[in-house]
């Protein structure tokens, strides 16, 4: 690695200190940050499948700006604060404080301490695109390790590391900082600076388990993996990307729908930069992909019909 990223996990926030004490006041609206309408089967929801527009509830302590997350349709506030319990006497407030609340009534339904991320006045951050019906899970990042929350049973996860596929080095004392989460079908995807994307199945609520890539392109700067992750009974392609430039994260998935593929690929042919692999159709349909650029590559008729070292000695000349 050649690049070394500043470091700007403090910079930008904005904290403010809410009023009251540790229980909610229910005297100022909260933040609403859930997307979601459904309400069949969800607890909390009103006659006529009437959903709340807002709500009341006010956690005490000092939050950061994003720390709280709204689940509108379970009526269920998540937030991520620091208190007086929890007040460093070297390093100030420590925001490791994880509280769920009922927004019908604003009663706190747990509370729960995280360890020290690291240092004291490190936060924990609710990650940003982490919530969906499919999974109904909240991800909460530290510095290298991430929990999750399952709203579902409204219970904390153990802790997750991400794991990688051949060793990382560290830049400096910012390398292996979680940068970006996002929960994508029953899947975590994230990215951690100078060591890359991983993953996460998050299928068994109860085992949530790292994925390896299936293969990685290196190059001098970073690291270029594919993910084959299973879905129905077929896999999806996916090849992450973050920009760090402009802190945009996209997971890049290759196909329109997941396909059945055969992995019987040889690990010496899984770390280059171009990959081919073959359906298990009959006609062997290969599927070619740019590691480097992070894309399926659109293959002519002509180069389709050939063997996959043909294949391969197409992409290298017209990459």
């Amino acid at each position: 690695m050649k690049y070394v990223m500043p470091f700007l996990l403090s910079l930008g926030l904005i904290a403010f200190q809410a009023c009251g004490g540790d229980a909610p006041s229910g005297q100022q609206s909260g933040e609403s940050t859930g997307d979601s309408t459904s309400t069949s089967g969800v607890p909390g929801q009103y006659e006529n499948n009437q959903l709340q527009a807002s709500h009341n509830c006010q956690p005490g302590g000092e939050i950061l700006e994003g720390n709280q997350f709204w689940i509108r349709e379970r009526e269920t506030l998540v937030v991520v604060k620091a208190d007086s319990s929890t007040l460093d006497p070297d390093y100030g407030p420590s925001h490791r404080i994880l509280e769920v609340y009922d927004t019908r009534d604003c009663h706190r339904l747990s509370r729960q301490e995280l360890p020290v991320n690291v240092s004291p006045d490190f936060p924990y951050y609710i990650a940003e695109i982490t919530y969906n019906n499919t999974s109904q899970m909240l991800a909460i990042r530290g510095f290298g390790s991430i929990y999750l929350y399952d709203l579902a049973n409204q219970r904390l996860l153990p802790v997750l590391e991400p794991k990688f596929l051949r060793e990382r080095y560290g830049v400096d004392a910012q390398s292996g900082m979680i940068q970006r989460l996002e929960v994508w079908e029953n899947y975590l995807i994230g990215y951690a600076q100078d060591k890359g994307t991983f993953a996460f199945d998050l299928s068994d609520k109860q085992a949530p388990k790292a994925i390896l890539p299936f293969g990685e392109y290196e190059s001098e700067e970073t690291f270029y993996p594919i993910f084959l992750l299973a879905s129905g009974d077929g896999y999806q392609a996916i090849l992450p990307e973050y920009d760090r430039e402009a802190d945009q994260f996209s997971v890049n998935p290759a196909f329109a729908s997941p396909l059945q593929l055969n992995l019987d690929v040889p690990k010496s042919a899984r770390n280059n930069r171009f990959l081919v692999l073959r359906q298990t159709d009959a006609a062997k349909t290969p599927q070619a992909f740019d590691l480097l650029k992070r894309k399926a590559v659109a293959l002519p008729a002509n180069v389709a019909s050939q063997p996959t070292q043909a294949i391969l000695t197409w992409l290298k000349q017209n990459g």
